[in-house]
């Protein structure tokens, strides 16, 4: 799907402000603050990570961080927020992957439950889900350095003392010991 070269109606989304052509697809935003055509996107995404598992399955959590922290809303949870920086936190900061992070957010859920409200900036990164997506022709690894790229614009679109504060939390509540390097 090409929205630049499309004449149907379109709609922005409301998270990562990309235009999409309206879609017919009724999974709807799945509770990020996302256009349902933007979380088809997010879910045909995911389709191609798992159709290509052993190229890309070690970015899972930081493309489901990436999308979570592009995608924060006034009807957005927290501790969701938190989480999705704190996959981001880990991953640039921290050189951590997917099992790092599962942990990481295992250990805080249950130790922890006054969670800041954090309000995103008016623009997470110019890279959305769908120019990752776009990336598909190119090859895999065109994706995977996409992916990357894309997470890494919305993690330094966040004020430092968002991205301080979550730093903070993951020292303060996960012992260095869980991690698995």
């Amino acid at each position: 799907m090409n929205a630049a070269d499309d004449t149907r109606e379109s709609r922005r989304c409301p998270g990562c402000q990309v235009v999409l052509p309206v879609s017919n697809w009724s999974g709807g935003p799945s509770g990020y603050n996302a256009s349902p055509e933007c979380a088809e996107v997010a879910g045909a995404l995911l389709g191609y990570e798992v159709d290509h598992q052993a190229a890309l399955g070690h970015l899972h959590q930081l493309r489901i961080d990436a999308y979570g922290a592009q995608h924060v809303g006034p009807q957005t949870r927290p501790i969701t927020t938190v989480f999705a920086l704190n996959g981001l936190y880990m991953y640039f900061e921290r050189g951590s992957g997917n099992l790092d992070v599962r942990t990481a957010h295992g250990i805080m859920a249950n130790s922890y439950s006054d969670w800041p409200v954090l309000t995103p900036p008016d623009q997470v990164g110019t890279l959305t889900a769908h120019a990752v997506l776009q990336a598909a022709p190119e090859g895999v690894r065109a994706v995977e350095h996409l992916l990357i790229e894309w997470a890494r614009q919305v993690w330094e679109a966040w004020p430092g003392q968002d991205r301080q504060l979550v730093g903070d939390l993951t020292v303060q509540l996960v012992p260095a010991r869980h991690f698995h390097r």
